[in-house]
C-alpha cells in the first residue's frame, strides 16, 4: 500500500496534508477564521456602542432626527464598516485606532458637557452678581457730593 494508515488519527499521510493545507490557506494574516471572526464580532460590537452613544448625545441635543437615523442604520453601518476592512485591509488598523480614540471621548463626553455647561453657567452668574454689587455701588456713591471733585478729599 502506498499510503500507510496512521492508526491513532485514522487517516493517510496524504489525507493528513491535504488537511493541513486547507489549514493553512483559512488564515488571514496569520489569523484563524475563528479569530479573525471574534475579532470581528468584538469591533462590530464596539462600533454599534459608539453608535448608541452618539445616538444619546444627539438627543441630550435635541437632535432627533439624526438621533433616529443613526439608532436605526447602527447595525448596517458597522456591519459595512467591517466588511470595509475585509475588502480594504489597510483600513482596518486605523479604524481600530479611531476608536481607540473616539470611545473615551464619547464616554467622558457627557461628563464633560455637563462640566462645561455647569462651568458657563457659573461665570455668568458671576459677572451678573459684579454687574448687580457695580451698579449699586455706583448707585450709592453718586448722591455723595464729594465722589465728583478732583484731589484729596478731606472731611470739613
Amino acid at each position: 500500500m502506498a499510503d500507510e494508515i496512521d492508526l491513532e488519527s485514522g487517516e493517510t499521510p496524504a489525507a493528513r496534508r491535504r488537511r493541513e493545507r486547507r489549514t493553512e490557506r483559512s488564515t488571514v494574516a496569520g489569523e484563524s477564521k475563528t479569530t479573525s471572526e471574534k475579532l470581528d464580532r468584538e469591533l462590530h460590537s464596539r462600533i454599534v456602542t459608539s453608535f448608541e452613544r452618539v445616538v444619546e448625545w444627539r438627543e441630550a441635543r435635541d437632535d432627533q432626527e439624526l438621533a433616529t437615523a443613526i439608532d436605526e442604520d447602527k447595525d448596517k453601518m458597522a456591519t459595512g464598516l467591517v466588511s470595509l476592512t475585509h475588502t480594504v485591509a489597510p483600513l482596518r488598523q486605523p479604524l481600530v485606532t479611531f476608536l481607540g480614540f473616539v470611545e473615551p471621548l464619547l464616554a467622558f463626553g457627557r461628563v464633560g458637557r455637563i462640566l462645561v455647561t455647569r462651568w458657563v453657567t457659573r461665570r455668568q452668574q458671576r459677572a451678573q452678581d459684579l454687574a448687580a454689587a457695580q451698579a449699586e455701588w455706583d448707585e450709592q456713591n453718586a448722591a455723595s457730593p464729594f465722589t465728583n471733585q478732583p484731589g484729596p478729599q478731606m472731611a470739613r
